[in-house]
């Protein structure tokens, strides 16, 4: 094997590696390669990966008016990373060089060249550079060298002459050749770790900004949010200048330069209108007339979506336009824009689903409290033998609620309705306490028809009998009263139970203890009549508690 020879296409592959690193340092190159396949990206990578081969080929040894060089490396690559158009036409753009420099072996090389770019987009598309084994890479490279010198056997003349030369230059070449995918393996590996970590900053600054705004834009895009949204951004990164736009208007700047209020103003209306027609992320620096006396050179300016519609723009603004070849900012800007549309778009879901949360209590409260039912069946069935008058009494009334929940619709009843569904779950309940609990009505049948909305004495008395009556052992007692009040119809339920503290009867009505019921009711009777109205608490420790509350005779 010729050492010098050797050594002379080892210098040759480390110049075209030393050209790809020192070119891989540009994030313009990173996007390129790693960005997504348009003519613009085949175009380059071609011309790029091309003039490698042609590098290859003017670095090569000439023996017997033939070239011993590095060609093929820089159209395997190309394919490789840009796929079959990019090996294929950086390898026409090497094999056509070859094929001008002449010799016996021109056609084989140049024929060669192209069927190796070929080679390499194929497997490219299946097998990503970066992540390839090294076995792979073995078997790649030496099948690359054997195209290579199948072609100079079959095409080129005088056949001795190819294989004379190809005894000179087979080991050589096919070491080299491995050796050079192998380097550009570490290359781009390289490369794509520079870009991965690259995007991950971006990404972690973006996440870093929306967790910090997430608690502003819970009410939306208006000028309080978009301001403290705006310092945030200038705070944590390098933007000399942001602005906020909705559809009509500046909602807010940042950055003393831009701060100015006619031209400050009207740069940024000029931005949210290209913005608006782009409906994309747009970068301009010389297309954009900066005025005079602000000393911005480019602005980036991000669409805001609700519900896929535009409704707005963020916009970041520099004093230079040196980043140009960096895909950094317009990412921040484009992954910012689009987690702050998250976060306005949620702003709107968590409000929806309070309302829902509202009316699905509403509605759980209409039903029957699964603990309530397990218990009257344990009871019915204790008393299928002892009593079954009393067993069938009670699935009466366990029945008449049932038929009174799947009949319930709309938002008001009559009060009669309201204490003939009380009576039926009264008497089960009277079961239950096994004679401790007597139940006292003093009503005024006069105003049986007044409506009330929907469960308002169910929740009531459901609370005085488990969480005040319940614990006690004997002469539990409950009082309801219905009397008129002035314009009013005025209901009370007491109870004698166990009471509560203080602390605890301010704590019933604001949803913070077992009392949801009660505070349900509370918010009901207020949304329905105006927040005069609503329930009132009195309780005493070991005495019992009373609840209060009118309604309006003539409804709502």
């Amino acid at each position: 094997m010729n050492f010098n020879m050797l050594v002379q296409l080892f210098g040759n592959i480390s110049v075209i590696a030393m050209i790809s690193l020192l070119i891989g340092q540009l994030n313009y190159f990173r996007n390129i390669i790693y960005g997504k396949n348009n003519w613009k990206r085949i175009m380059i990578l071609s011309t790029l990966f091309g003039f490698m081969s042609v590098i290859g080929t003017e670095n090569g040894i000439r023996i017997n008016d033939a070239i011993a060089n590095t060609r093929i490396v820089g159209s395997l690559v190309g394919g490789l990373i840009g796929g079959p158009v990019v090996g294929t036409l950086a390898g026409i753009i090497g094999g056509i060089h070859r094929y001008q420099i002449g010799g016996f072996t021109a056609f084989a090389c140049a024929a060669s060249t192209v069927l190796v770019g070929l080679l390499g987009g194929i497997v490219g598309t299946k097998h990503d550079l970066s992540k390839m084994k090294w076995k792979y890479i073995l078997l790649l490279g030496i099948t690359a060298e054997l195209i290579q010198k199948i072609m100079v056997f079959l095409v080129a003349k005088p056949f001795e002459a190819a294989l004379e030369l190809e005894m000179q230059i087979a080991i050589p070449t096919t070491i080299i050749t491995i050796l050079g995918l192998s380097i550009f393996t570490l290359i781009f590996q390289n490369l794509k770790m520079m870009q991965d970590q690259s995007g991950a900053l971006v990404a972690n600054l973006a996440l870093t900004i929306a967790s910090r705004t997430l608690p502003h834009l819970r009410t939306g895009l208006n000028k309080d949010s978009a301001e403290k949204t705006a310092d945030i951004i200038c705070e944590i990164t390098s933007v000399d200048a942001v602005a906020i736009t909705n559809c009509e208007k500046l909602l807010c700047v940042k950055g003393i330069e831009l701060e100015q209020p006619f031209q400050g103003e009207a740069l940024a209306a000029q931005v949210a209108k290209a913005v608006f027609q782009q409906q994309n992320v747009i970068y301009q620096d010389k297309e954009l007339v900066f005025p005079r006396n602000l000393p911005f050179q480019s602005v980036i300016g991000a669409p805001l979506y609700h519900r896929n519609k535009i409704i707005g723009s963020l916009q970041f603004y520099y004093r230079s336009s040196s980043f140009r070849m960096s895909q950094t900012h317009l990412k921040l800007a484009d992954g910012l824009a689009n987690l702050l549309s998250v976060q306005i778009e949620l702003a709107e879901i968590e409000h929806h689903t309070k309302m829902r949360q509202q009316a699905e209590l509403n509605a759980l409260q209409a039903q029957i409290n699964p603990h309530f039912l397990f218990n009257t069946l344990s009871t019915i069935m204790s008393y299928c033998r002892t009593d079954p008058e009393q067993a069938r009494s009670l699935l009466g009334n366990l029945s008449d609620i049932f038929r009174r929940n799947l009949r319930n619709k709309g938002n008001f009843h009559s009060l009669q309705e309201e204490l003939d569904g009380i009576k039926s779950y009264l008497e089960i309940e009277k079961v239950r306490f096994a004679n401790r609990l007597t139940v006292l009505m003093e009503i005024d049948e006069s105003l049986l028809h007044v409506k009330l909305p929907i469960l308002t004495l169910q929740p009531i008395i459901e609370n005085a009998i488990h969480h005040g009556l319940s614990p006690k052992i004997s002469d539990c007692l409950l009082t309801i009263r219905v009397a008129r009040s002035s314009h009013n119809v005025k209901i009370s339920i007491e109870d004698n139970g166990i009471g509560m503290s203080e602390e605890r009867l301010a704590e019933v009505l604001n949803r913070q203890s077992q009392g949801i019921g009660l505070s349900n009711v509370h918010q009901r009777l207020q949304s329905v009549y105006g927040n005069e109205y609503g329930l009132h608490l009195e309780s005493k420790s070991g005495k019992g508690t009373l609840v209060t509350f009118e309604a309006p005779l003539h409804g709502p």
